[in-house]
């Protein structure tokens, strides 16, 4: 069963002309081109059993090589310091990830999943010299 909060967010997405994949039951993707990066692919994870909690998940920012996952968890944790609306992790495949939860409501689901996006790919760009001259320093 499809969440109402997706439905509703996919309807606002087509009212404003901005492209998205629909990836599943509960899954929406959206893909932008950014300054540092050259492309974000943000998920918009819905929750299964129609709640008003969404997750969004920028996976594989990096590939972390084995040799540098010291170097990116501590470019994390300053990261994590740094912004206060994301927060940024290394998984078990060495991905570096850029993550963010958030409670919405269904008269505005659109907007604020628009808003949410939009600060992950914001901040997710704007933290990549940093996470680059991390694992390659």
């Amino acid at each position: 069963m499809v969440s109402k909060y997706k439905k509703a967010y996919m309807a606002y997405m087509d009212r404003v002309g901005i492209k998205y994949t629909d990836s599943g039951e509960d899954r929406v993707r959206v893909v932008y081109n950014a300054e540092n990066l050259k492309s974000i692919t943000v998920n918009v994870l819905f929750d299964k059993d129609g709640e008003d909690m969404v997750a969004f998940r920028a996976w594989g920012i990096v590939k972390v090589p084995e040799n540098k996952y010291g170097a990116a968890v501590l470019a994390c944790n300053k990261l994590n310091t740094q912004y206060r609306w994301v927060k940024f992790v290394v998984d078990k495949d060495n991905d570096l990830n850029c993550e963010m939860d958030a409670y919405v409501d269904i008269e505005s689901v659109g907007s604020e999943c628009k808003r949410c996006v939009s600060r992950i790919v914001n901040i997710s760009d704007e933290a990549y010299p940093e996470i680059m001259k991390a694992i390659w320093a």
